[in-house]
């Protein structure tokens, strides 16, 4: 989990158009969203990772109105990560410049990172933090964002590139130079 407010300070500084990033599916259905839950979207990582990672499926009656949506979710991830070998990410940590970058990714493979969002619609801190993990990380991102709700999702991988490192490091050296200032 990297610092909110990172995140958000770099929301200013970068634009969506400086990033390169591609929708690769997405399915809505309601216009009235429902908010996301804390409780479920815990249960949304657990259940999408220990099944992924370990091949555990978790039964819990609590939460047996979602679990077409819960395999559903897994479905969709199934098709993205193919036969990957998956695993807990580490906690990465990077110093650039005066700006410490913290974060730990959902799931990694060797060549890709998943980050899961309880929510089906793209912010744009959740955009600034998959661009952080490209760094920390030096793969691709995929950002699984599901309504356990609804069942409706964005699916959008962030690529390792050039382009999105330098605009992670033009955004690190604006917030850099704003904080001297301060």
């Amino acid at each position: 989990m990297l610092e909110n407010s990172l995140k958000k300070k770099l929301g200013y500084f970068i634009n969506y158009s400086d990033i390169e990033y591609e929708v690769l599916s997405q399915y809505y259905m309601l216009e009235l969203r429902m908010p996301s839950n804390g409780k479920l979207g815990q249960f949304l990582h657990e259940y999408l990772q220990e099944y992924l990672i370990n091949g555990i499926n978790r039964i819990n009656e609590k939460y047996l109105p979602f679990y077409y949506n819960l395999n559903k979710a897994l479905e969709l991830l199934s098709g993205i990560v193919d036969e990957r070998k998956l695993y807990y990410c580490d906690k990465k940590i990077e110093k650039i410049g005066k700006v410490k970058l913290i974060g730990q990714a959902d799931i990694c493979s060797d060549d890709l990172v998943i980050e899961i969002k309880s929510k089906p619609e793209l912010k744009k801190v959740d955009l600034m933090q998959a661009l952080i993990y490209t760094y920390l990380y030096e793969r691709d991102v995929i950002l699984f964002m599901y309504g356990i709700y609804t069942g409706e999702y964005t699916i959008i991988r962030l690529p390792f590139s050039e382009r999105n490192i330098n605009s992670l490091f033009e955004g690190l050296k604006k917030i850099s130079e704003r904080e001297e200032i301060l």
